[in-house]
């Protein structure tokens, strides 16, 4: 390493760190990408609530009223009030024990209701910045180290392609390794910026479970008091005597308050502390607001309706996390800008594969016997696995989810057949020669991407989920992009053979030189 220059170092550090992490990180990148929709997966995964028509002060009313009525002595409530993406009320609340309960209802009823225990597009999300199976901080801890390494393979990769915008305009389809490496440099420019702000805010986000001590130096006496400073407007109030039972001013009234101060807008929750006593401290949050920040107006009054608080979060240390925060979740984009973020996150995980086929490919070209390499075979299979078995576990997750009823006290079927499919794809990628390698799975992703629409469709009839294309708009979304999924499916069939076929030809063509040098 000493006698190579910085490029060459940068390329070495490129080309090992993205094959020791990418097959991680494309993990991530897909199932954070797929994020970017996962209230219309919620509602895909959930078709009864599809149809669900949202009227806020009704769903206020209802939800107040059951928890008046089932919590009156509890500390606190947290109402999260239905609108369009989330069409149900749903309620925590700590009771006097200590204990926490909490409850989903129906808007417009105040019912409670029976759902499945799926967790739809939350899984994906959740497994994006905390994976699964593992305790919720290592998860955290080991997407931050793969964002870490994301960062250094992006700026070791810049350093690297020393003609990285002109190499943009060349791309060579279907021509061995430089069809590869070509579609990595377009996929990597193309949405540079993209992909170095979404490494960076990932970071930034958890920067407490890694640099815990600009924390501990600026709140030495409690850190936690940064959470309570960047999820809060009104000032701490302390109260000396216990709180005692007061009659709090209904909450239709408290609504008229904020309608006069705000008019009619959405509104996101309502949080009360010491409900129906002297201390009572009732919270409103606006719904709509597109700024980076997400910085939405909250107003606060006692239990009298006195305003106590009417402002956004102007603290410096709530903004930046804010900002960052709305940066990697896309909370500002408009459906055109999210769907500009969706294709980015799809170049990603495009750029990422590329990148790794490019290194097995490159390392076999250069390889010069014909010998078994058993780490040449173990990574064409974990790319297999990773680039079509995940997107595979993925699309039979969506299909449990139309064969199985999730209860709270049930397994959940859908998390285990997603893991037991992309399982299931290693092991047969471990038995399937490298001739059929690509093709047997790629033809399976493509069927199930056709055929999972087409049943979809046949069950949301036959249960009289849906009656016209309006109520089907909400599936038929989803179900396209399968369709999408399943032309792109095709296309790798056709066109992935002629890159492999061509490399097998280039190894064979080396092979016969180096024999006839030998000889």
């Amino acid at each position: 390493m000493q006698n190579k220059g910085v490029r060459q170092s940068m390329a070495w550090l490129h080309a090992w760190t993205g094959l020791i992490f990418g097959w991680l990180l494309f993990a991530i990148f897909l199932m954070g990408t797929s994020s970017y929709y996962r209230h219309q997966i919620n509602l895909w995964m959930q078709p009864q609530l599809a149809q669900y028509q949202v009227n806020q002060d009704t769903a206020i009313r209802t939800a107040t009223g059951y928890l008046a009525k089932n919590a009156a002595d509890a500390k606190s409530w947290y109402l999260k009030i239905a609108n369009h993406e989330e069409p149900i009320n749903k309620m925590y609340w700590q009771q006097a024990s200590g204990g926490y309960e909490s409850r989903s209802l129906d808007a417009n009823t105040g019912q409670e209701l029976k759902l499945s225990a799926t967790q739809g597009g939350d899984f994906f999300y959740n497994f994006h910045f905390q994976l699964y199976g593992v305790p919720i901080m290592v998860g955290r801890l080991i997407a931050c180290l793969a964002a870490f390494i994301m960062l250094i393979a992006l700026v070791s990769g810049i350093i690297t392609h020393k003609k990285i915008f002109t190499d943009f305009f060349t791309l060579r389809t279907f021509k061995s390794q430089r069809s590869w490496l070509d579609f990595h440099n377009v996929s990597s420019v193309l949405a540079l910026p993209f992909f170095l702000t979404i490494t960076f805010t990932g970071l930034a986000i958890f920067f407490y479970l890694y640099l815990p001590w600009g924390m501990q130096k600026l709140y030495p006496e409690n850190p936690f008091q940064y959470f309570t400073e960047i999820r809060t407007t009104e000032k701490s109030i302390t109260h000396q005597a216990e709180p005692k039972k007061a009659e709090m001013l209904p909450i239709g009234s408290l609504l008229e308050k904020v309608k006069q101060q705000w008019g009619d807008q959405a509104l996101a929750s309502i949080e009360v502390k010491n409900p129906n006593t002297d201390q009572a401290l009732i919270t409103f949050k606006q719904l709509e607001d597109h700024s980076i920040t997400l910085n939405q107006a909250q107003i606060s009054f006692d239990g009298q309706g006195q305003v106590l608080a009417n402002t956004r979060n102007e603290s410096a240390v709530a903004t930046l996390n804010a900002g960052v925060y709305g940066l990697h979740m896309a909370t500002f984009a408009q459906p055109i800008l999210r769907f500009a973020f969706f294709c980015s996150g799809i170049l990603g995980c495009l750029m990422i594969a590329s990148g790794l086929l490019l290194w097995s490919l490159k390392r076999q070209i250069q390889n010069k016997s014909n010998q078994f390499h058993f780490g040449y075979y173990l990574v064409d299979r974990l790319n297999i696995a990773a680039f079509v078995g995940l997107p595979i576990a993925m699309l039979g997750y969506l299909f449990a989810n139309r064969f199985v009823y999730i209860t709270e006290n049930t397994p959940n079927y859908e998390i285990y057949t997603f893991f037991s499919v992309w399982g299931l794809s290693f092991i047969i990628a471990l038995l399937t020669k490298k001739h059929y390698l690509w093709k047997s799975q790629v033809c399976i992703f493509g069927l199930i991407a056709l055929i999972l629409p087409v049943y979809n469709l046949v069950y949301l009839i036959q249960h009289q989920l849906i009656t016209d294309l309006q109520s089907y708009w909400i599936f038929l979304r989803i179900d396209l992009f399968l369709l999408v999924c399943a032309l792109f499916a095709v296309f790798l069939f056709k066109n992935i053979q002629p890159i492999q076929a061509k490399s097998v030809q280039k190894i064979k063509t080396k092979l016969a030189k180096q024999q006839e040098v030998n000889a």
